[in-house]
């Protein structure tokens, strides 16, 4: 496609581009390599009658306009580039797969207490804690999955309830029981049982104990062999190693270390600093040196979708980094155990200083270290102050 073309198709009748869509024009008329930032409009016939529609305004310029269109991953694709250009408003695009999906999830929902129940767990409890998310950082995929999954589990119980001749309202400790010792995935009901008592929709009842089975830890062996292998193997592609390095080194979760941006990374007196929590954590030179390598040399720049993008790893969707699905797909085709890694990273870093100041630095809870700092077999007799 030309760029006469697509000015052609943002016309508003009036021979001139829709002013709303006039920054959508620039940004994929003035790529470093303009053809990349138009081939996809030749690639999928709906992008051209969408971006007529919007122009022309058959199409409202909203994001309901966008969600009643027929081709949702078109869609999204398109709504991704209208928000990173400023014709519609930043909405978090997992929250809006989530919304997206809830509607039509709800609509299979035939018993109308049931749906009621559901409805207001996924209004009062799943949103709220999606858009707190949000308010740090773009949501994930994982908690993206866990809220549907948590209302697709609470729907199976509501079942299993009335297949039992009793109702949320009725359940009692001992169908509670039952349920953990017999249902399907019964943990993952846990938060809509937990709203359902506190909003007075169960009675009050005593939750079992979750118990996960603890990951064994690589050991400081193997750690240290894989940091080398992610700081010298230059077969491996550059962001993957970046990401493995920040896991061996910083113990990030592959979510934490996708919301880093440029403005993150912090030159001071020829040092490197991350910025992962409070202060600024100093980076090992050979580290940095690769981290420096990745921030000039970024993927997915040369698209439409990530002209301006600051992420340290951008994504294919605009305003998007790369998915935590993608990266963790690639860390496992390289044999990379990432929890198994991350929990040794973490247990030590907390034997090397005190488990609240490496909370603070790698921006996790004080909790969460000291859980670690337990588990790793520290004695709070190595801080005391000697005399």
């Amino acid at each position: 496609m030309t760029a006469p073309r697509l000015h052609h198709l943002l016309d508003d009748g009036t021979g001139r581009t829709r002013p709303a869509l006039a920054r959508l024009a620039w940004e994929l008329t003035s790529m470093p390599v303009p053809y990349r930032g138009l081939a996809w409009l030749d690639n999928n016939p709906l992008v051209s009658d969408y971006l007529r529609g919007l122009a022309r305004g058959t199409i409202p310029l909203t994001h309901q306009g966008l969600h009643d269109l027929d081709s949702w991953r078109t869609a999204a694709h398109l709504r991704d580039l209208l928000m990173a250009t400023g014709a519609l408003p930043a909405v978090d695009r997992q929250i809006m797969q989530f919304e997206r999906w809830c509607l039509h999830r709800l609509t299979e929902i035939t018993d109308p207490e049931h749906a009621q129940f559901l409805r207001g767990f996924a209004r009062w409890r799943l949103l709220p804690h999606l858009h707190s998310k949000a308010r740090r950082g773009p949501v994930g995929v994982g908690s993206r999955n866990w809220a549907a999954g948590s209302l697709n589990s609470a729907a199976v119980l509501l079942t299993w309830l009335s297949d039992r001749g009793t109702t949320l309202k009725t359940m009692c400790q001992a169908d509670l029981d039952v349920w953990f010792a017999a249902g399907p995935d019964p943990h993952r009901t846990r938060a809509f049982l937990r709203w359902a008592m506190t909003t007075g929709h169960a009675s009050r009842m005593v939750l079992p104990t979750a118990r996960r089975a603890p990951v064994a830890p690589i050991s400081q062996d193997r750690r240290l062999h894989l940091l080398r292998r992610f700081l010298t193997e230059d077969t491996i592609d550059l962001r993957t190693r970046v990401a493995a390095c920040l896991i061996l080194l910083f113990a990030q979760t592959i979510t934490r270390l996708l919301r880093l941006t440029l403005d993150d990374l912090l030159d001071q007196d020829e040092r490197m600093f991350l910025r992962l929590g409070t202060p600024p954590t100093p980076v090992p030179k050979p580290f940095a040196a690769l981290v420096r390598d990745l921030a000039d040399q970024r993927a997915n720049m040369n698209t439409a979708a990530n002209p301006q993008a600051r992420w340290l790893f951008p994504g294919g969707r605009a305003g998007q980094p790369l998915s935590v699905t993608a990266l963790s797909q690639h860390l496992q085709a390289l044999g990379f155990p990432t929890v198994a890694t991350r929990t040794s990273a973490f247990r030590q870093l907390v034997l090397q200083a005190p488990a609240p100041v490496i909370a603070d630095a790698l921006g996790y809870r004080h909790s969460t270290a000291t859980k670690h700092f337990i588990a790793a077999g520290g004695s709070w007799s190595r801080y005391a102050p000697r005399r």
